[in-house]
């Protein structure tokens, strides 16, 4: 009950921080959407020519007599193609990568603006990001790096299977399936940390593999809550690709900018109550205009005394 009372509190943190500074976030959010919908569109109109010339290159080499020059002229044109579109890709991945971590640092700003009790005007948000933005930048590059690790470390467990239960698809399907469910499980759990680093990154001056170890510190005892965070997150973003993508056959390219959009809010979201987290792991969490802070419950003694 204990968690969960936390973990609601969490939730209504984004809502109180929008109460004070609504028109500070409307501007962030409004920049970061608009930014994020150019980019998505401009990634569709350049890379999706690429995509469906070869596709159409992949199916005519599946007819193709291999040895004949038709076949080699196929290979290399499919080449030239797929580098371009993982170009494309790969830029725009970077594009896409640098706004979320802006919008992210002003979201996180904001919040512990609020948090602090200090009317933070426009001009001195976008200074603070711009003087801020490298240390989430660091962390986000160790959080990427540990995450692809963490996947690297598991898909040996899903190739094992695979091979040696390849005859018995029932018990296969079984165990894979089980794998899948921890595999995501410890995936949230870690989260919780990585998520957290984030924000310690704006608000106090470390940057990554420091901030991670800070994170993992605050967060002792309250891991809880930021795991039904994440999960209820988690949750939320599956219900909007799920609902949206039932407009995914008549309207692709809407589709995916309103799934673009309601993922990116809910983003914005996740740090706002990931904001609130930081305050709730340091024991003084400013909550509609009252302090609260964790009283000790035994005496300090010294630890030189025998």
């Amino acid at each position: 009950m204990s968690k969960l009372s936390g973990f609601l509190e969490l939730l209504k943190a984004p809502l109180k921080i929008l109460s004070q500074n609504g028109k500070l976030m409307a501007i962030t959010a409004t920049v970061y959407l608009i930014l994020y919908s150019i980019s998505y569109f401009l990634f569709t109109l350049s890379a999706y020519p690429f995509l469906f010339d070869l596709t159409f290159k992949l199916i005519s080499l599946a007819s193709a007599r291999p040895g004949t020059p038709e076949f080699t002229e196929l290979l290399v044109a499919i080449r030239e193609d797929a580098g371009i579109f993982l170009g494309i890709e790969g830029a725009y991945m970077v594009l896409f990568f640098f706004i979320a971590l802006f919008a992210q640092t002003a979201v996180i700003i904001i919040a512990s603006s609020y948090y602090s009790g200090y009317d933070l005007p426009l001009k001195e948000l976008i200074l603070k990001v711009s003087k801020t933005w490298t240390r989430p930048f660091v962390t986000s590059i160790w959080i990427h790096l540990l995450a692809l690790g963490y996947t690297t470390f598991f898909l040996l467990p899903f190739l094992v299977p695979s091979l040696v239960l390849f005859d018995r698809p029932i018990i296969l399907v079984t165990v894979l399936i089980f794998l899948v469910i921890l595999f995501i499980t410890l995936n949230i759990y870690l989260s919780v940390v990585w998520s957290l680093s984030v924000v310690v990154s704006v608000v106090e001056d470390s940057s990554g593999f420091s901030a991670l170890g800070r994170a993992k510190e605050l967060v002792k005892g309250k891991r809880g809550h930021g795991f039904l965070l994440n999960l209820f997150f988690m949750f939320v973003m599956v219900v909007i690709v799920v609902l949206v993508s039932k407009l995914s056959p008549a309207m692709p390219i809407v589709a995916g900018v309103i799934q673009t959009l309601l993922i990116g809010v809910m983003g914005l979201f996740q740090f706002m109550a990931y904001s609130g987290f930081y305050f709730q792991c340091k024991n003084g969490m400013k909550l509609g205009g009252f302090e609260y802070s964790r009283i000790p419950t035994a005496p300090v003694l010294n630890e030189d005394l025998p």
